[in-house]
């Protein structure tokens, strides 16, 4: 297929989601969801973060991300505040208890990783993953608002460079 194909766009979908499918089976044993994942990972890169932050960074609804906010502290994973300036906002942190949760969701992901680069050397799969970024930068660079959309792999991103 050419690069330049709109179909493209159909590989990454298949990518995105059959790697979700992937790290869902693998959580799953744990208890948890890819989605619910997602929500912690970003609290691990950054916590105390607004709920409304966190629907920001995902990319989803306040609505979706209170549900996964509400299932996860129902587990004693994370604790919702009120923050002390604005009343109005409430603050998601990670609890203790979430740090196994956390060296779990790391050995899963690495086990995806290792599945998805097999049948490359690790220069091609280091190559790729380069090539990727590169992709992902074009793209946000191509909706112009590369600031507004930050979320734990542009915080993960700078923290490598620094």
């Amino acid at each position: 297929m050419d690069f330049k194909d709109h179909r493209a766009g159909f590989v990454f979908s298949d990518i995105a989601r059959f790697r979700a499918r992937l790290f869902d089976r693998m959580l799953a044993p744990h208890g948890l969801t890819t989605s619910q994942a997602w929500v912690l990972a970003q609290l691990f890169v950054e916590d105390n973060l607004p709920q409304k932050e966190i629907a920001r960074r995902m990319d989803v609804g306040t609505v979706t991300v209170g549900g996964l906010v509400e299932r996860l502290e129902a587990r004693g994973l994370v604790d919702r505040i009120v923050d002390v300036e604005d009343r109005r906002i409430k603050r998601v942190v990670l609890k203790e208890a979430a740090r196994p949760i956390g060296r779990v969701m790391t050995a899963c992901g690495i086990e995806v990783n290792q599945a998805a680069f097999a049948g490359l050397d690790d220069k091609a799969a280091q190559l790729l993953m380069d090539n990727l970024l590169g992709v992902r930068k074009a793209l946000l660079d191509a909706l112009d608002q590369e600031a507004e959309l930050k979320n734990a792999t542009d915080i993960v991103l700078e923290n490598e460079t620094s």
